[in-house]
Parts: C-alpha cells; sequence; structure tokens
C-alpha cells in the first residue's frame, strides 16, 4: 500500500488545458512579475531623476538677477517675441564699468527676436552712438537713455524709435564671458590681420577662443569704443550660433554647464518668469547658424552726427513685426552684420 501511494504521488497530473506539473504555472510567471517589478522600479527612478532635474534647472534659472523694467509690451499669442540686449559696461582692461576709469554705459544694443514658430528669428544691432530722441531729455546717443535712466528708459527709448514692442530686457555680464564661452567649447572669430593683446597673438585669420582669450578679444585697450562693441557683437553671435548649431541647450550632456553659465551672465526683467527663461533656452537652443539672421541698423552721418537712416530702418521694424528679418537681409546685403571686425 505504501509502494500505491508513494508511486501516485510522484505521477505527473494530466488532464485537458492543464499543465503537466502542478505549480508549473506558478514558477513560470514569477519572471514575468519580476520583470514587471524591475520595469517599474526603473520607471520610478526615471521621474525622480527627471523631477530632480527639473527641479535643479528651475533653481539654476531662480538665481539669475532680476531688475524692474517699464514699458515692456505684453506678448500676445501667435506672434514673435523681442528682447532688448544691453552690455555690463567694462573698461579695456576689464575693470568693471562703474570706475571711474571707465564709461558708465554700454554700447551694445541688441534687439533678439524670435520667430512666432520659436525656430526662426534674428538679432538687429543698433550702435549705441546713434543720435535718437530720448523720451523726455531731447536728442543724445543711445547709450545715453541707458546711463540716464536705466533699463526702462532704454526700452521706451527704442520703441518710440523703432516702433516694434519689446517684450523683455536682458543684461548680459561681460565678467562671465570666459565661463560662458568655456562652457559652449569655445568659439571661432575671424580677425583680418594680426593683432597683440594683453600679451595674446591673434593671427589673421579664423582663431579659437576660450574663455580666457574670449576676454582678451573683447577689451583690446588698443581699439575704440566702437571697435571694443563690435567684437562683443561677433562673441554674442558666437555663442549663439554654437548653442544652436551644437543643441547645446537641447542636449542633457551639455545642457546643464551651458544654462549654468547663461544664468550667471545674465540678468533679466522682472516680468519674466522661470518658464519663459526655460522657453528661450530652448528656442535659442534651436536657432543656429542658417536660421538666426544678424543685421545692423543702417545709419549715416548728419551734420556730424551718426543718425538712422529711414528709407532703410523703417522697412527693418516692419520686418522685425512680421517675422521677416531673413527676407529683409536678402534685400538689403549691406546691413547683415559682418562676422570679420577689426
Amino acid at each position: 500500500m505504501a509502494d500505491v501511494t508513494s508511486r501516485i504521488d510522484v505521477q505527473p497530473f494530466e488532464g485537458p488545458g492543464r499543465s503537466r506539473w502542478p505549480g508549473s504555472r506558478r514558477r513560470k510567471g514569477r519572471p514575468w512579475r519580476i520583470a514587471l517589478i524591475s520595469l517599474a522600479s526603473l520607471l520610478g527612478l526615471v521621474l525622480v531623476v527627471a523631477a530632480g532635474g527639473y527641479a535643479y534647472v528651475n533653481h539654476m534659472v531662480s538665481s539669475i538677477p532680476r531688475v524692474k523694467v517699464a514699458y515692456l509690451a505684453a506678448a500676445t499669442s501667435g506672434t514673435g517675441q523681442t528682447f532688448l540686449v544691453t552690455a555690463n559696461p567694462l573698461g579695456p582692461t576689464g575693470i568693471n564699468g562703474q570706475s571711474t576709469s571707465s564709461p558708465t554705459y554700454s554700447k551694445l544694443f541688441m534687439l533678439l527676436h524670435i520667430d512666432a514658430n520659436g525656430k526662426a528669428g534674428g538679432a538687429v544691432t543698433i550702435p549705441g552712438d546713434t543720435i535718437v530722441n530720448v523720451p523726455g531729455h531731447g536728442n543724445h546717443p543711445l547709450w545715453y537713455a541707458l546711463q540716464k535712466g536705466g533699463p526702462s528708459l532704454a526700452v521706451e527709448t527704442i520703441t518710440d524709435l523703432t516702433g516694434v514692442g519689446v517684450n523683455h530686457y536682458a543684461r548680459i555680464d561681460f565678467s562671465h564671458v570666459a565661463t560662458l564661452i568655456d562652457a559652449v567649447g569655445g568659439v571661432d572669430v575671424t580677425i583680418p590681420k594680426t593683432s597683440t593683446a594683453f600679451g595674446e597673438t591673434f593671427h589673421a585669420g579664423v582663431n579659437q577662443l576660450t574663455g580666457v582669450t574670449a576676454v582678451y578679444y573683447a577689451r583690446d585697450a588698443s581699439l575704440s569704443d566702437e571697435a571694443r562693441t563690435l567684437r562683443q557683437e561677433v562673441l554674442v553671435r558666437a555663442v549663439l550660433v554654437k548653442i544652436g548649431d551644437d543643441h547645446l541647450l537641447t542636449n542633457p550632456v551639455t545642457m546643464v554647464s551651458v544654462l549654468n553659465a547663461l544664468t550667471s551672465a545674465l540678468t533679466v526683467d522682472s516680468n519674466m518668469t522661470n518658464s519663459e527663461v526655460m522657453s528661450l533656452a530652448r528656442e535659442l537652443g534651436s536657432l543656429g547658424g542658417s536660421a538666426a539672421t544678424f543685421v545692423t541698423a543702417a545709419t549715416h552721418t548728419v551734420n556730424g552726427q551718426l543718425v538712422v537712416n529711414p528709407a532703410v530702418d523703417n522697412q527693418l521694424w516692419t520686418a522685425i513685426k512680421h517675422d521677416g528679418l531673413k527676407g529683409f537681409a536678402a534685400l538689403y546685403p549691406a546691413t547683415v552684420t559682418p562676422q570679420v571686425v577689426p
């Protein structure tokens, strides 16, 4: 009897739709449950990392200094956005512009425009020495508006001059330019003839600038204020093109370091939210050299003073308002900002 029972205990169970061995379904199901649990854990980890990354980026963006700026135009749906960009002034030897030996104004005035589709746009430079009507003060060089009334008067002056609504204001602090240039992996600039600044020799032709050599390039004491301003424009252009062409703000590997360098070099208006800053970063990240147009407002000299040329510039202001910078540059190639400056 014991033998029969023993034989029954070890016999396989067979039947229609049944597994041959009792418990085999439970054993086969375990790997699937383990895989599902592992996948859920992995997804949870990804979400935690993503949330942490967003929190870190949001923290970085929150650290950007904000300033109150009046006369800004509210952005409307379906239209592009325009930013007035100026620079924190620096003397030729790198001393902050607030020192008594250096000017207390910046001559860099740039309208950075992003088209409504967020995939194209460009920058329009207005020479800082251009004589314009500064509201409440009469005719003065454009830099006077910034010196006399800060960003608010600068925005009001630019709006009156161009008829373009300025949505936001940003100031670049060139004392942090070295960090920014290094973060984007350096930039290339073309120099017409060999020159030396602060012991660094720049050769005629293309020069690859690091953070340190970019500072020397932008602050060459042998150049005029106008020439140094042109070099600042070239650096801004080179950085924007490098960010767009190399997708540095859309690549997770480079985004944090580049964004961190940008936030340390920027001051923006207090109306600009963190989400708007991050949206701008994404748009700049896709605004490569082929999608961006860089032009300079047409000027001429009248009675020894530099003034705008209404016959050309009125069309330029219209082009900004209607996302038409690329078409304008094709019609007026002489206004395209040169890539080679002294």
